[in-house]
């Protein structure tokens, strides 16, 4: 049976107890509205449907709080247009598209349900001014009805999340933080367990590109729930006074699983060059891999002693141990004696190479995050068990991309605001209502192209359900119970189609149309032909939307690289200026941020890496160039920026505040040349900057001594493991 027809014949029991509730509210809503005669009931339904597509209590609650505060700030900013322009509707509508352009902005460089308050404060401004602008003398009256009616549905969502079957965002919490520390743990036993000895035949680059695979799967999935866990945990506040202590524990996550993560790529690199590097061109001859990079990678991964390499084994085995449920206490025992042994293979190895001691340290850091992170899970479950001060993380925020979204937002809105003047048509108001309230809802979508025609699906499907159940069965309906109970039929049928999904990005829009068509209120209509009329409008609002993300898409891979790219590079210069005390926390935020878009752009990819390999072997091409190893180019310039940034943050904080002025000035111009020498290798050219750059700061050290011997081993070690890293990111590039 397919997915579809079984989220309706076979439903699984959260589906039917979230559509139960998602029809309680609607009605309880629906029942206040009319209880207290407000003008238009339907948008109360329409406000409490919204709320209820996540519907855990403390998400309820904040995004409650921040639809209000936003329409009451549309509804106070539609005041001061009404006042100024009430008598000349072009420039009330074009003072209307100003504003939602800002708030599309705003929405752009949000996250949660604050961009959700920034597009309902569009919504609501553009709702009270169309409707006011041919009876400016009724301006008051309708603002304070879209106001009552739209935060009545929001209490009545409230209410019914809290009392029927409440679902918490602390277990929701919990299960994410679960996700993201197995993930990440498979992600390092993969790494760990892979053999020296790199495959050069057809099946050992097939076991190449497998592994490759499975360890993007598990980064992206761990990933992808490390920024939930960041976009979520801020509604766990409302849930008591616990709340902040699981906020404090997933910031304390989310830090130290970038930095995991980009330690771990930089060691897998090392031990792995041909991991990472293809081997041949797409024409199957050898690639012109400079020769210094070569005769480097033999050489330092032949520098790594037995022991070291018989631990590494070792730790693979044991993540891989603690990612299949071992126990908490278990797992905090077997991480502590591997970083003893560690230990004592860093001090027991006198012929030891500054390489293979920053590679011991490094492994010492990685059991260290993954001790950090145990902790951090024990506090997302149970906070009260912990204290923690940790700080909020900082977010990454394209304006450019925000400029686009607020562009296009723009454009969608005048264009049915011409059509809406030129026509005269009263239907008119819905279609820019649709156009200004979907372009919002889509900025938060990294690409809405497949969503759109979903969404069209969705009205094309509410029209015959509209027909059948809002204009021949409501007719019979005399009493509010009946009405109720055949109104709420297709509302609870889209609802029970939303959890799958496959079906979400037409069962949501199902009942929002469901709902816009019937428009449920005390001097309601049943003519087919009015339906037929808003039916007709909702689809230009979508028509034209669809034109809008076509003539202004949104940006890809190759901008958000460059962007990205750029941005980081910037982060790590102002690393020279920052204070140390919240370095880690400022710049591994942004970071997060951004590795969770590469790696998006990689996984997508990826997958038209695999339909291409598909193809050709159909065609009956060799198998060899077809199972070559590409690398994740975009993403590991991500890893490799996080780890450059974690490198300085490392030096700064051993080197202290009181620095002789050489070794700051040295320190500066090394953290230059590492942003400038990134940006090239982004661009498929080697470094030339930090060696030189590198040499001198470990000359001025030492002739200062601000640094212990064994310090001044491991950055050394770590500068030639970034000297490598750039060197393998930039043939990496020019391959891509």
């Amino acid at each position: 049976m397919s997915p579809a027809l079984a989220a309706f014949l076979r439903p699984s029991p959260f589906a039917l107890k979230f559509a139960t509730k998602g029809v309680l509210a609607m009605a309880l809503a629906l029942y206040a509205a009319f209880f207290f005669d407000l003008d238009r009931p339907y948008w109360a339904l329409i406000s409490a449907a919204f709320l209820q597509t996540r519907p855990m209590s403390g998400m309820v609650v904040e995004k409650g709080i921040c639809q209000v505060t936003g329409t009451f700030v549309g509804t106070c900013v539609a005041v001061v247009i009404m006042g100024c322009f009430a008598q000349v509707p072009e420039l009330a509508l074009g003072s209307v598209t100003l504003w939602i352009g800002l708030c599309i902005y705003g929405a752009s460089l949000t996250h949660n349900n604050l961009s959700y308050g920034c597009v309902m404060a569009a919504v609501a401004c553009m709702i009270i001014v169309v409707l006011t602008s041919s009876a400016p003398d009724d301006f008051f009256s309708v603002a304070l009805a879209r106001l009552s009616e739209l935060s009545l549905g929001a209490l009545c969502a409230v209410v019914v999340s809290a009392l029927v079957w409440p679902i918490r965002v602390r277990d929701h919490l919990g299960k994410l933080s679960d996700t993201a520390v197995n993930a990440t743990f498979r992600y390092m036993a993969l790494a760990f367990s892979m053999p020296l000895e790199g495959g050069k035949t057809t099946g050992g680059q097939k076991d190449q590109h497998q592994e490759r695979m499975a360890m993007l799967e598990q980064m992206m999935t761990g990933l992808d729930a490390l920024n939930n866990l960041e976009i979520d945990a801020h509604s766990a506040r409302y849930e008591g006074p616990q709340g902040k202590g699981r906020i404090r524990g997933v910031h304390l996550l989310t830090r130290r699983s970038m930095r995991l993560y980009a330690t771990l790529k930089a060691l897998h690199q090392l031990r792995h060059p041909e991991f990472f590097v293809p081997s041949q061109r797409d024409d199957g001859e050898k690639s012109a891999e400079p020769g210094e990079l070569d005769q480097t990678r033999r050489q330092e991964a032949e520098r790594f002693s037995q022991p070291t390499q018989d631990l590494m084994q070792r730790l693979g085995a044991a993540f891989q141990s603690m990612a299949d449920n071992q126990g908490t206490a278990q797992a905090r025992k077997t991480l502590k004696e591997l970083r003893g042994e560690c230990l004592r293979l860093s001090r027991g190895q006198r012929s030891i190479t500054a390489l293979e001691a920053r590679l011991l340290f490094s492994l010492r850091e990685v059991l260290g995050h993954a001790l950090v992170i145990l902790q951090a899970r024990e506090v997302i479950n149970h906070p009260g068990r912990h204290q923690l001060r940790q700080p909020s993380m900082s977010w990454h925020r394209d304006h450019g991309r925000a400029a686009i979204d607020a562009l296009r937002a723009m454009t969608i809105f005048s264009a049915t605001a011409i059509f809406w003047l030129a026509t005269a048509w009263d239907n008119g108001a819905v279609a820019m209502l649709l156009g200004t309230l979907f372009s919002g809802i889509f900025v938060s979508r990294g690409d809405p192209a497949p969503i759109i025609p979903m969404v069209l699906k969705g009205l094309l499907l509410a029209v015959p359900s509209v027909l059948l159940f809002g204009n021949v069965m409501l007719s019979h309906a005399q009493h509010f119970v009946p009405f109720v109970i055949i109104f709420s039929i297709p509302l609870f049928l889209g609802l029970m189609g939303s959890v799958v999904p496959a079906l979400a990005g037409i069962a949501l829009p199902f009942v929002v149309f469901n709902i816009l068509l019937v428009m449920p209120d005390n001097g309601m209509t049943f003519d087919v032909a009015y339906t037929l009329n808003r039916s007709l409008a909702a689809g230009i609002g979508l028509i034209v939307t669809i034109i809008g993300f076509r003539l202004i898409p949104v940006p890809g891979a190759g901008w958000d690289k460059r962007q990205l790219i750029r941005a980081t590079a910037s982060d790590i210069r102002e690393l020279a200026e920052r204070s140390t005390e919240r370095l880690d926390s400022w710049f591994g935020g942004r970071m997060g941020d951004r590795l969770l878009r590469l790696a998006r752009h990689e996984q997508t990819r990826s997958r038209e890496q695999e339909a291409r390999r598909s193809g050709e072997t159909a065609n009956g091409q060799p198998d060899a160039a077809q199972e070559q190893v590409l690398g994740m180019p975009l993403l590991t310039l991500g890893l490799t920026g996080m780890d450059i940034g974690r490198g300085i943050g490392f030096v700064r904080r051993e080197l202290g505040n009181d620095v002789p002025r050489p070794v700051q000035h040295a320190l500066r111009e090394l953290i230059h040349a590492l942003a400038d020498d990134y940006q090239r290798c982004a661009r498929g050219e080697s470094p030339t900057r930090m060696r030189a750059a590198g040499d001198r700061l470990c000359e001025v050290i030492e002739q200062h001594r601000t640094m212990s011997r064994h310090k001044q081993a491991l950055l050394a070690g770590w500068l030639t493991r970034v000297q490598l890293t750039l060197q393998s990111d930039a043939l990496r590039q020019r391959h891509s």
